[in-house]
């Protein structure tokens, strides 16, 4: 039986509203990791990828964000959440099937889906924590980087580690139930 989340809803519930109520200008990108530090940027290459009227700059912004959310079969607090407005525009790319720069964004999301989905079935066989009850959980407090502090504190924090326990648990579950329907 699937467990009641809060006000009586049933987590599945919860954290299918949360996905589907998301704004792009909701999520404090500034304080989520990527590889290669904080997904500020993020936003701005999701508008280029959702426009799809520009090859070169649409090939430029999906490079970016996969070397971003998933390097080496790591994937880190901005993949879930980068992953939501993926998939919608994957959505909207399929509906445009025969416009050349639509129907090679479908294929290169299709690839990055099947990578995220490898990379979840990779942790899993070492996974030892619970993720989070519920997908906007990750949001809170506790689990975000500060807005503002020195190089030196932002150093200490990559050497602390970006994640751990049931924070990092909840990166690979979300993400994979993101993409699980291209898991192939």
């Amino acid at each position: 039986m699937e467990k009641l989340g809060r006000m009586g809803k049933t987590v599945t519930d919860s954290n299918e509203a949360f996905i589907d109520s998301l704004k792009i200008e909701d999520v404090p990108w500034g304080r989520l990791t990527t590889a290669y530090g904080r997904a500020g940027d993020l936003p701005e290459y999701l508008a280029i990828l959702g426009g799809m009227e520009d090859r070169e700059e649409m090939e430029d912004a999906f490079g970016e964000i996969a070397d971003c959310i998933e390097h080496q079969g790591t994937l880190w607090h901005s993949t879930p959440f980068a992953l939501i407005f993926l998939v919608r525009i994957y959505r909207e790319a399929e509906k445009r099937e025969g416009c050349d720069d639509a129907d090679w964004l479908v294929e290169e999301l299709e690839d990055l889906f099947f990578l995220i989905a490898t990379c979840f079935h990779d942790y899993q066989e070492l996974a030892e924590d619970e993720p989070l009850p519920l997908f906007a959980d990750m949001l809170r407090e506790e689990y975000l980087w500060p807005e503002d502090f020195s190089e030196e504190e932002e150093e200490t924090l990559w050497a602390e580690g970006p994640y751990e326990g049931a924070l990092f648990a909840s990166i690979y579950h979300y993400s994979y139930e993101l993409v699980k329907e291209f898991d192939q």
